[in-house]
């Protein structure tokens, strides 16, 4: 006599649901094993029938309880490879759609500036309310303070600045990339939210990412997620 079907079918169900995150779409590989374990399913589900005890035999509830699981299975199984393959195009389509950025001024999540050998740079930011007064700080790569401006009142809504690319004590900085915070306070003295924002121009599209299209603006260390830009100016 052999074990109770429900603990055999409900490990190779349990086996299924594992497996089948792994599968990818059009995959041969993946369509033989879907195959294999079907064919494993029903060869031990026939194993089971032709030798339970006739005296006390599965009921018909529980041999469709355990077709219904595997069908549930089977189906997950499908659903994911298909949700790869729609992922797969999507990613594709976006790629192909952030190549028209090329060329463009973009604007984008980042509190990012780069300083060339002469020259200064810019950035901006968004203020949540209007403000009595916002000082701009702008750091090094070891996070210190290299030089404050003084912005004085704004409203709310979009602002920019320009840095000279001169340190607190009035010379040149040294070139490469810095970061910037926004201080900004309210008449009351009460904080003010200010999201900063970077801009440069698009000069190539990286696609195949972990998080799908990025871009390569000019000045920027490192690529900028598509998902992070904001606009084209």
């Amino acid at each position: 006599m052999t074990t109770p079907i429900n603990n055999s079918t409900n490990s190779l169900i349990a086996s299924l649901q594992t497996s089948s995150s792994a599968a990818t779409s059009g995959s041969s590989a993946s369509g033989m094993s879907a195959l294999a374990n079907a064919n494993s399913f029903y060869n031990l589900l026939v194993t089971q029938l032709t030798n339970q005890d006739p005296l006390n035999p599965m009921s018909n509830s529980d041999l469709s309880a355990q077709l219904a699981q595997f069908s549930t299975a089977s189906g997950v199984q499908s659903i994911q490879q298909s949700m790869s393959a729609l992922t797969a195009q999507l990613a594709q389509s976006q790629g192909l759609q952030a190549a028209n950025l090329v060329g463009h001024n973009v604007v984008f999540d980042s509190n990012s500036m780069s300083l060339g050998t002469s020259g200064g740079s810019a950035g901006g930011f968004t203020l949540s309310g209007a403000a009595t007064d916002v000082q701009v700080q702008v750091l090094d790569s070891a996070g210190q303070t290299v030089d404050t401006m003084d912005l004085g009142a704004l409203p709310a809504g979009v602002q920019s600045f320009s840095w000279d690319g001169k340190n607190s004590s009035g010379q040149q900085a040294a070139a490469g990339n810095y970061t910037f915070n926004v201080q900004a306070v309210d008449a009351s003295g009460n904080a003010v939210g200010a999201t900063p924002f970077g801009t440069g121009t698009v000069q190539a599209v990286l696609l195949g990412g972990s998080n799908g299209a990025s871009l390569q603006i000019q000045g920027q260390n490192g690529s900028v997620p598509l998902s992070n830009i904001q606009g084209v100016v």
